[in-house]
């Protein structure tokens, strides 16, 4: 392996649980094989990459990044591509796991990551997000480059 000469606190490493682990034992292993792929000590953000794998397996995912986080292998959770009703699942998730467990053991929903552009300014999400502090992080298909022409 290869190493960089970049000190490790000036990179940002994201990485995603794909679609088709959206469960607690698969994103638990995704975490984990992560960290050895890249050699890094801990993953700076990890999300879901998508709102598959049923109410259970997306709050398994959740539980399994929250996890993750409190063990150190990662430093900030989020979702991507979740509409209005799935980030409200979530969010109740957080609030009963916490009234029931205390304060943060539910993990912090940090970033919601979605297709955004003035073609699609889906203001319900932005509103959402922003009214909770949650950071948007936009993505925009390479097809949608019309604005560049």
């Amino acid at each position: 392996m290869m190493k960089a000469k970049i000190p490790r606190d000036q990179l940002f490493y994201t990485s995603k649980v794909p679609p088709k682990s959206v469960n607690y034992d698969d994103a638990k292993r995704c975490v984990d094989e992560s960290l050895t792929a890249t050699g890094l000590e801990y993953i700076d953000l990890y999300l879901i990459h998508a709102p598959y794998g049923g109410k259970e397996g997306r709050l398994g995912a959740w539980k399994a990044l929250s996890e993750a986080v409190e063990a150190g292998k990662v430093r900030s959770i989020g979702v991507s591509n979740y509409g209005v009703h799935h980030l409200d699942e979530l969010e109740a998730y957080i609030k009963e796991t916490e009234s029931r467990d205390g304060k943060g053991k539910a993990g912090v929903l940090s970033v919601n990551q979605v297709e955004l552009h003035p073609w699609l300014a889906r203001p319900d999400i932005v509103g959402w997000c922003e009214q909770r502090g949650v950071v948007m992080e936009v993505s925009v298909p390479p097809s949608q480059d019309a604005w560049s022409d």
